[in-house]
């Protein structure tokens, strides 16, 4: 039966946190499955298309770099030898024209015997042959009728045309000259030459050796120009499209600008189910933390931690749906409004801090989720902050009851975080003359306010379904019109009246030393109800006068009447399914104590008798305030017994009883320190004396007397 218990509690633990993942799944699903963006160029968007992510157009950018090296100047360098060199070129070709002339009379001579001037083609012919181009590359820049013509000149004029040549292009070159420069250059020297005395002809020929032997005499460096490109194009950024940018507004026309934009987003092509693997994993790590979570707890306890927390995140998740069917892409405000706070408050009262943190963890992680959008967004790494630092927050609060601690739980939650987020905003460079800045504002502080005021009202009710020791039920079973409490005061008003002196005396006490007040003073309503059974077996409830029925008895009789109330009060609390604290006092109200009265009567009576059979059956104190509850019960019953109790005496037997306790070790389970046991002592001492005293007898007049 037992193993069939746990196992259902193993399986429906596992169901829970099954459904739970299933469900959280499907709420967000719908929002990351692959979705093909339709839109072409030249139309009209039917929506606002917005970058979801930072990303670089690499064709962009390599236009802005190519365009930055293209602007870059060239670095030249200047080099004296240039101008000798094409003076030496101009000089060798002179002297090659004459010696050609020369040489080629001579041989017409020789052949004729007579003087004989060759032709312009005869030279220009012999020309070419004596001076191969690949040896002289500077004379074939000329052309064929150049050479014609200069040799139809007579020797003088040929003579004029290269001085008045060579004159100008030392000019000419004698500054610095680059290749943009050197077409003014030798339009220069031309303009020089029109001022000669020469011929026409000769001035063109002058003219055409200018533009030869006239050259850029600053070059381009081409290491250092290349390195000034290369400088250029690092120093361009590179062109990004944006995290928020808008691509294109709803209603107006998609250009092509527009579709090389979502080409390079990759919105244009077929979609991948990244979002929707990586919703899997999300799934994935949450099950497996939560499943390690779970195993630290009690198996009892299991189902209900599981539930509870499942309960709490899908409610986060709907919130989150909500919102993200109210926002349209870019309201990136409205994601503030989400209670961030109430899941790990709840959980952080309810089960514990790794709980709370992690609904802190995954509720953020799960908005990513939630407010996904492949052509918008509405949720940024700021806001994930603001989610997170709310739930880091949260979980300061210690693990009590939230509407006992209303003003800890608002320093943290709302005044610590809103300064945090305030500093964040001071950060960011907010304008505080803008109204988004004070929209950012409002709705940070309406989601911390929704976050706390939501914890704290459902907390009562909450409690109800998880707690059997609910503020609500214990006002409840506070009040005296409580059937059994009203069966307690008609049948038994002895035990009635001590129980509520000993719940004043305990919850008075337990209050001192940090305990649970409230429920100790409802658990002391109900300690003894067990004595409802046989009412008149217990001294509270004798009337004056009345004969004892333990006289009839023996001690082991009368011992066993009274060890029996714990049995049939803790059986009569069940009935009731009353809380289980309420329960465990009552059961562990007298410990193992010894019942003194009846042992030391049948010890008297029989040697041989057994301490042991004269002990409550127990079990000792679990609880700081079960302990305070067996003091105070003794206390409360035996000051009551006292015929002349003093505030002295009430202190010795107080302290006495604590000793004789701690040294019979009935509360070597309970975690209460010796100091905890002075506070309980000073207590318990003021509120007996206090209760208990002789009150001074009035005098009476001597008239009454004598009526009397």
């Amino acid at each position: 039966m037992h193993k069939q218990k746990r196992y259902m509690r193993q399986f429906g633990t596992g169901l829970i946190v099954a459904l739970f993942a299933v469900a959280s799944f499907l709420m967000l699903v719908w929002q990351v499955l692959p979705q093909p963006l339709s839109i072409k160029e030249n139309s009209v968007a039917t929506q606002t298309i917005i970058a979801t992510q930072t990303v670089q157009d690499v064709k962009r950018s390599k236009e802005a770099k190519t365009a930055a090296k293209n602007a870059v100047t060239p670095v030249y360098a200047f080099d004296n030898t240039i101008a000798g060199k094409q003076q030496d070129a101009l000089s060798r070709l002179k002297k090659a024209v004459a010696a050609t002339v020369t040489s080629e009379t001579s041989k017409a001579q020789a052949k004729s015997g007579s003087y004989k001037a060759p032709s312009p083609t005869t030279l220009r012919k012999a020309f070419r042959e004596s001076y191969a181009k690949a040896d002289y590359p500077y004379f074939y820049q000329l052309s064929d009728r150049f050479y014609e013509q200069l040799f139809d000149l007579t020797a003088s004029t040929r003579t004029a045309v290269f001085t008045a040549a060579q004159g100008v292009v030392t000019t000419q070159m004698a500054g610095k000259l680059t290749p943009d420069t050197v077409t003014a250059a030798v339009q220069s020297a031309k303009t020089t030459l029109r001022l000669t005395n020469l011929s026409k002809t000769a001035r063109g020929l002058a003219g055409q050796l200018v533009t030869a032997t006239i050259v850029p005499n600053e070059l381009i460096d081409a290491t250092q120009t290349k390195a000034k490109k290369a400088a250029a194009a690092a120093a361009v950024s590179p062109v990004l499209i944006m995290q928020g940018q808008v691509i294109v507004q709803e209603g107006h026309l998609v250009d092509a600008t527009a579709m090389h934009q979502l080409a390079v987003l990759g919105l244009t092509k077929e979609p991948k189910p990244l979002a929707l693997i990586g919703l899997i994993v999300l799934e994935v790590v949450q099950v497996v933390a939560l499943l390690a979570l779970l195993r630290l707890y009690p198996l009892h306890e299991r189902v209900k931690n599981a539930a509870l927390y499942t309960g709490v995140m899908l409610f986060m998740l709907a919130v989150m749906a909500a919102l993200r069917f109210v926002a349209t892409t870019g309201q990136l405000n409205l994601t503030l409004l989400l209670p961030a706070a109430f899941a790990p408050l709840i959980l952080r009262t309810f089960i514990g801090r790794r709980f709370a943190l992690l609904a802190a963890l995954m509720q953020t992680f799960f908005a990513y989720f939630a407010f996904y959008s492949t052509t918008g967004y509405i949720f940024t790494g700021g806001t994930a902050v603001v989610y997170l630092t709310t739930g880091l927050l949260a979980v300061m609060i210690s693990r009590v009851r939230l509407n006992d601690v209303l003003g800890r739980v608002a320093f943290w939650v709302l005044g610590v975080n809103f300064a945090l987020n305030l500093s964040l905003l001071l950060m960011q460079g907010a304008d505080f003359m803008r109204s988004s800045t004070w929209q950012t504002i409002g709705y940070t502080l309406i989601g911390l306010v929704l976050g706390y005021g939501l914890a704290i009202g459902v907390t009562p009710y909450l409690e109800m379904l998880w707690r059997d020791d609910a503020i609500f039920r214990l006002n409840k079973l506070s009040n005296p019109n409580d059937p059994l409490l009203k069966q307690l005061l008609e049948e038994a008003p002895g035990t009635y009246h001590h129980s509520m002196m000993v719940a004043n005396l305990a919850a008075n006490a337990v209050a001192a030393v940090g305990g649970r007040q409230m429920l100790t003073r409802v658990a002391c309503y109900y300690h003894d109800v067990g004595k409802l059974t046989r009412p008149l077996y217990f001294t509270e409830n004798m009337p004056a006068g009345f004969e004892s029925p333990h006289h009839q008895l023996s001690p082991q009789e009368s011992a066993a009447i009274i060890f029996a109330h714990v049995q049939d009060g803790v059986a009569m609390l069940q009935k009731r399914h009353m809380p289980q604290f309420i329960i465990d006092v009552c059961a562990q109200h007298h410990g193992t104590t010894l019942m003194k009265y009846f042992y030391i009567t049948a010890k008297n009576a029989d040697p041989t008798t057994q301490e042991a059979a004269f002990r409550y059956p127990g079990p000792k104190p679990q609880t700081l305030e079960a302990a305070v509850v067996n003091i105070a019960d003794t206390c409360e019953a035996a000051v009551r017994s006292m015929k002349h109790p003093t505030p002295d005496g009430i202190a010795t037997f107080v302290h006495n009883i604590i000793n004789e306790r701690v040294v019979d070790g009935q509360f070597s389970e309970a975690p209460i320190s010796m100091a905890q046991f002075a506070v309980v002592e000073r207590s318990l001492v003021n509120g007996l004396a206090s209760t208990f005293y002789n009150r001074i007898e009035y005098p009476k007049l001597n008239n009454e007397d004598k009526e009397n």
